[in-house]
């Protein structure tokens, strides 16, 4: 007779290595996967708070090109809300007197209705003609 020592199937050791890895590699997927999605929700917010912001600077811009009366102060605080994408968002725009001559300084910040902190904030800097206001 003849005595056949071949093993069949794995033994536990092979069983917990491989189990092992597999769960190292599971979770390192899960991890990309919902980092992959948290990213891609911050990245709409900062769109759609772009959006926003740019909406308002052109909209000012335009009502600035008559030049609104900034007068003797030096600065002019607005604030709204606007609708973007079903969802309503916050904004407050800063115009402020700059460095220069007829220089101004337009800050606007914008935040979800659902957030303190903001998503998006957009500065920039408008020459105005020679002896206009804001």
């Amino acid at each position: 007779m003849q005595n056949r020592n071949t093993q069949q199937g794995f033994t536990l050791i092979e069983v917990v290595v491989a189990l092992t890895i597999l769960s190292w590699v599971l979770g390192s997927v899960l991890f990309l996967v919902s980092q992959y999605a948290d990213e891609r929700i911050m990245m709409r917010e900062r769109f759609y708070g772009n959006q926003v912001a740019w909406n308002q600077m052109m909209e000012n811009y335009q009502l600035s090109r008559g030049w609104s009366p900034l007068g003797e102060s030096n600065r002019i605080e607005l604030s709204g809300e606007e609708e973007q994408d079903g969802q309503t968002w916050f904004w407050q725009m800063n115009i402020t007197r700059a460095m220069g001559r007829n220089l101004f300084r337009y800050e606007t910040r914008v935040a979800a209705e659902s957030e303190q902190s903001s998503a998006s904030t957009l500065v920039m800097y408008l020459l105005g003609a020679e002896g206009e206001q804001p």
